[in-house]
């Protein structure tokens, strides 16, 4: 007997350096799983909804300084008086004096892109649970400062963001291809209250939904800078213009 106690004690130990390497090779994978399930959810989702809202940030804030230094009026806005008027616009116009209007728009309908697929591929984002919480509390409230005012229906963003792209390639529209969606007016009318928005807030109308809709995009970008990481969106972009934070 006392001839197999050692190799049953051998054996024992064998097995447990097999079970405990077994053990922390699983745990050491699924970390990596992990970790690389997050970066790809980063770099499909949230970068790109985190560059959108900065984007929108900037560009909103901008407008309500030109409003305000314009007597009530933002210039840049108002080369046309409605969203119909851009079936007649040739392509020059829209890469000249409807630029700014047409650009304001895109960025836009490009968070609302964004936003939606968030919505939409939900079931395949892992994030912490407080965390899914928050960002689709964040994100409708980033919704709601578009809706006030009768603005940008809420059931009217998504579909924006979603005629903006292109699941079978895998994109967005460029620029030129929304001007050209723009020129004709059957797709165009989808996008109305998308033009409207800019176009009344060029004219100085519903200010405070602007203010609304800039204070959800800081709290969501906040939110996203801490969880995906990198520093601060707006600051470091406010910074890089050369521009005071409010």
């Amino acid at each position: 007997m006392e001839i197999f106690i050692p190799a049953i004690i051998s054996a024992a130990t064998s097995l447990t350096v097999v079970i405990v390497t077994y053990v922390m090779t699983s745990r050491r994978e699924a970390r990596l799983k992990e970790q690389q399930e997050r970066e790809r959810v980063n770099q499909e989702y949230l970068n790109p909804l985190r560059l959108y809202l900065v984007e929108n940030y900037f560009r909103l804030r901008e407008i309500l300084t030109r409003v305000q230094e314009g007597n009530g009026r933002c210039a840049w806005l108002l080369y046309v008086e409605h969203a119909r008027d851009l079936s007649s616009q040739s392509a020059e116009w829209f890469n000249g004096e409807g630029a700014y209007l047409i650009s304001s728009s895109y960025l836009t309908a490009c968070l609302f892109c964004y936003m939606s697929k968030v919505r939409q591929d939900f079931p395949y984002l892992r994030l912490a649970d407080q965390d899914d919480t928050k960002l689709f509390t964040l994100m409708l409230k980033v919704n709601l400062g578009f809706l006030k005012e009768l603005s940008i229906f809420y059931v009217t963003q998504p579909s924006i963001g979603n005629d903006l792209y292109l699941r079978q390639e895998n994109r967005l529209l460029t620029y030129r291809e929304f001007c050209q969606v723009l020129q004709d007016p059957e797709k165009r009318v989808w996008f109305d209250r998308l033009l409207a928005y800019y176009l009344e807030t060029g004219q100085g109308q519903h200010l405070e939904r602007v203010e609304q809709a800039l204070a959800a995009i800081l709290e969501l970008t906040n939110f996203l800078d801490q969880v995906v990481g990198g520093g601060s969106s707006i600051k470091d972009r406010l910074e890089a213009e050369g521009i005071r934070a409010l």
